[in-house]
């Protein structure tokens, strides 16, 4: 594939994989190299499942997005999950968790006789092998955890296994399985040793049984579509002089099956993803963030992509120019600098390829590279892009917090700049040879990796990161384009080859800053007592492992506490009074959150006690606020509540608040303070009041008016702020209204049923149209924070028009339909309750009331006093 500016290499390569398992078998089995005999070794013992495994390593991992964003959208990342794996967001980070506690169980279970490998298989961790000793370590397992892990005995053949038939198919010889597999790195050095690298595709592990690959040539010939056809392939070459059959060597194993595949090649298309261009020629695609010893910031991506240590620049493209990110905008002629590379490895040490020799057989290595020197303002983010918004891609990113290593079954999900976010599961875990940087025969490259037949990839895909929930797994290696005969991706595993790079370096992982839980910021604490904090794991799935908090003061140094696995640390605060300032920093190796700035308060004065009201009580009024502190000491209240008073020499406090006419949801906090000290911590009270019944101006209960001469409102008065809720008939007025109601309507409330703003004391509202004449019920109430008011009841009636024949007994100016001013009565025994506000509300008195509701809706808000 070509690009428009640059001419792209297009490599020719062979791909072998090798599945990652075990190393004891329980029958005689392939041992490595200076190592006891399988069958007589004693079983080391056991270590703690939550001990360092090199298959977890516990280096720190960011996803690329930027230090803390603001909230994260899960929205695409959900959507790709559910169409690629059919998981929720939540299953596939559980996923990820499952298996990560896999891979740190791992260790405990390969020095164990029996052992043979991990699979992940409908929620459960399967472990294949057998034996006493397997069993009960997974037993232990088990009682330490989730009760995820079985034992399950692996598939052994009664037969010799046949040679795949087709042309050029060589037979098997029918032998008695003399030999059991133990480790797919064993089985891969036996079999470069035994039959040599020609053909060999992959050694691998799946279903409970390895798998030796063979399959097309290392010439150029081996990549044309009719090589990719099925049946075209030849299951292996004829045997050198002096080696064996691959056939004949599988059949020699009870637990290996041969099979023919296509030819796995490196993706040549380099761009990235986000992707960077090497020395203006091939794109690549960035894998993750990481730092060097010196907490330098680097780039690890493909070894491949460093052409065997020939590359030296490599310079940012941008998202919207990839084909992930749809190609919106051109590449530029000039592209903003990422860095230069550094170290790399292709294969073996050096990028040396595959050998036979005893001292290395098959020279297993890695496919790893690091971009260092890194442009100065670049920020390398600890997470890993999907691509839906290509544009801003932090948004939208998956946050790294660790390592896993990969299983059979293991949902996983790759990124890159060509074909964007794929998702899929693994199939196999091995050790995979890839043809080299020349087109020579010979130049076969093997690392440790894992594949998957339903993750996408293409050219320029390489190097960028494969994911599980929020763990970091590989780096994309290789694999076969879209459309192609059968589908294929190929990853590094990140965990070998972290190993690999000197230094060593750490990756990236991603932190939030740390908050305080419970005690606010500029509270107040007593000298000495626990202070506790809380590194949010949002958006992720957790927290990192071994994160701490570095707490810092001024003119002190730095205090590292420990975060546990929920996010929680504490302090002690200190021990003399004054303010206590400090920073507070989420960190994980070279990994930072940022610091976050606090100030907290110490007083040696405890705080008082507040014995009436009782906390969370309705009150239908207040009258005092009562306690308990020490004497000589001042309680002040503040709040929606204040006042002060001096603590007796019993010891006892009281506040008087019957003047203060508040109503809602209230909350007070009371402190204790003494000349020469800090206030004491707060303490608070929370209860509700609610309001009074709202009064309706004028005459209403018992009154009877005309059809033709219906009032034009239901106006009175209330508590400023409060929302008036008028119900005629048990219907809300203002329902079928057009426009809204009347003065100080709210135009959005938390209810559906219509309400009106006090504003200035006053309320009003349209009387409705539509009445039927008779009896009609008029309720009225006001509530503050959602807390009511008992209601103000009416029934009044509506009479028929006034007939033709007393149509001169109208007055001139009142038409037939016409609305009047609602009679008043003032002092009656009818007149509803009032608070000043007499008689129905002029025209000019609520014009003035529309007019203020403008600022009491902003201003009134919360304001309580009745006018």
């Amino acid at each position: 594939m070509k690009t428009p500016t640059y001419a792209l290499v297009i490599r020719a390569a062979a791909a072998v994989a090798v599945a990652l398992a075990g190393s004891s078998v329980a029958v005689p089995a392939l041992a490595e190299a200076g190592s006891p005999n399988p069958a007589t070794a004693s079983p080391s013992p056991s270590p703690s499942p939550t001990s360092e495994a090199a298959l977890a390593p516990t280096a720190p991992v960011e996803p690329a997005a930027s230090s803390p964003e603001p909230g994260i959208s899960d929205a695409g990342l959900a959507e790709a999950i559910r169409r690629d794996l059919g998981m929720t967001l939540a299953e596939f980070n559980a996923a990820g968790a499952q298996a990560k506690r896999a891979a740190e169980a791992a260790p405990s279970l390969r020095g164990l006789p029996g052992y043979v490998g991990i699979v992940l298989r409908d929620g459960k961790i399967v472990v294949e092998g057998s034996g006493v000793e397997l069993q009960a370590r997974i037993d232990e397992l088990n009682q330490a955890g989730p009760a995820e892990f079985a034992l399950e005995a692996p598939a052994l053949k009664t037969s010799a296994l046949a040679a795949p038939t087709g042309p050029g198919a060589t037979p098997a010889a029918a032998v008695k399985p003399e030999l059991v597999a133990g480790s797919a790195e064993q089985l891969f050095q036996a079999y470069v040793r035994e039959v040599g690298p020609a053909g060999l595709q992959a050694v691998a592990y799946a279903d409970g049984h390895f798998i030796v690959r063979t399959g097309g040539t290392n010439t150029a010939e081996a990549w044309t579509s009719a090589a990719l056809a099925p049946g075209s392939l030849d299951p292996a070459p004829a045997p050198a002089p002096g080696k064996i059959s691959a056939a004949a060597f599988v059949s020699r194993y009870a637990n290996v099956k041969l099979e023919k595949g296509a030819p796995i090649k490196t993706e040549d298309d380099y761009f990235g993803g986000q992707g960077y261009v090497i020395d203006k020629m091939t794109i690549c695609s960035a894998g993750f963030g990481a730092f060097d010893p010196a907490g330098l910031p680097l780039v690890l991506t493909a070894g491949h992509c460093a052409e065997d240590g020939t590359a030296a620049k490599a310079d940012v493209e941008p998202p919207t120019a990839a084909p992930a990110g749809g190609a919106t905008t051109s590449l530029p002629a000039v592209l903003e600098p990422l860095g230069s590379f550094g170290f790399s490895q292709f294969g073996g040490p050096d990028n040396s390829p595959i050998t036979g020799a005893e001292s290395s057989p098959g020279n297993i290595g890695t496919d790893i590279a690091v971009i260092k020197d890194l442009r100065p303002g670049l920020k390398v983010q600890p997470s890993a892009t999907t691509w839906k918004t290509p544009a801003n891609p932090g948004q939208t990113s998956v946050k790294i917090i660790g390592t896993a290593a990969p299983y059979q079954g293991q949902a996983v999900c790759r990124s890159g700049r060509t074909t964007g976010w794929s998702c899929g599961e693994v199939a196999e875990t091995g050790v995979y040879v890839v043809g080299g940087r020349t087109t020579a025969a010979g130049d076969l490259r093997a690392f440790k990796g894992f594949l998957s037949y339903d993750v996408q990839s293409s050219g320029g895909d390489s190097g960028g990161p494969w994911i599980s929930g929020n763990f970091a797994v590989g780096t994309h290696s290789a694999g076969e384009p879209r459309g192609a005969a059968q589908n294929f991706a190929v990853a590094t595993t990140l965990d070998d080859a972290l190993g690999s790079i000197p230094g060593p370096v750490q990756l990236q992982l991603f932190l939030n800053k740390p908050e305080l839980a419970g005690t606010p910021d500029t509270g107040t604490v007593l000298p000495g007592s626990l202070i506790r904090g809380r590194v949010p794991a949002a958006p992720a799935s957790g927290v990192a492992a071994n994160s701490t908090v570095r707490l810092l003061r001024p003119d002190q140094d730095a205090v590292e506490i420990p975060v546990d696995a929920a996010g929680s640390w504490s302090f002690n605060a200190p021990a003399s009074e004054g303010t206590f300032q400090f920073t507070a920093e989420t960190v994980n190796g070279h990994s930072r959150s940022g610091a976050a700035a606090f100030s907290l308060k110490v007083s040696g004065l405890l705080a008082p006690e507040i014995s009436a009201p009782a906390s969370g009580s309705s009150l239908a009024a207040l009258d005092r606020v009562e306690g308990t502190g020490t004497p000589g000491n001042t309680v002040v209240l503040s709040g929606q509540l204040t006042g002060s008073a001096k603590v007796s020499p019993q010891g006892r406090w009281s506040v008087s608040v019957g003047s203060q006419r508040v109503y809602g949801k209230l909350s007070v906090s009371a402190v204790q303070t003494a000349p020469g000290h800090v206030d004491s911590p707060p303490a608070t009270l929370v209860f509700t009041v609610p309001p009074p019944a709202p009064a309706v101006a004028g005459q209403w209960n018992g009154v009877s008016f005309r059809q033709d001469l219906l009032p034009d409102a239901i106006s009175g008065t209330g508590v400023d702020g409060a929302a008036v809720t008028v119900l005629i008939d048990g219907q809300p007025i203002g329902a079928v209204q057009k426009g809204g109601s009347g003065v100080g309507t709210k135009s959005v409330f938390p209810s559906l049923v219509p309400h009106v703003l006090v504003a200035g004391g006053r309320w009003s509202v349209r009387f409705p149209a539509g009445l039927a004449v008779g009896l009609h019920t008029l309720s009225v109430t006001q509530s503050v924070d959602g807390i009511a008011s008992s209601p103000l009841r009416a029934r009044f009636t509506i009479s028929p028009p006034a007939s033709a024949a007393m149509a001169g007994n109208i007055p001139p100016t009142a038409a037939a339909g016409a609305r009047v001013s609602t009679p008043q009565q003032p002092g009656s025994p009818a007149m509803l309750a009032s608070t000043g506000a007499n008689g129905v509300l002029p025209a000019a008195a609520l014009a003035a009331a529309a007019l203020l509701l403008g600022g009491a809706c902003i201003a009134l808000g919360r304001r309580r006093t009745v006018r």
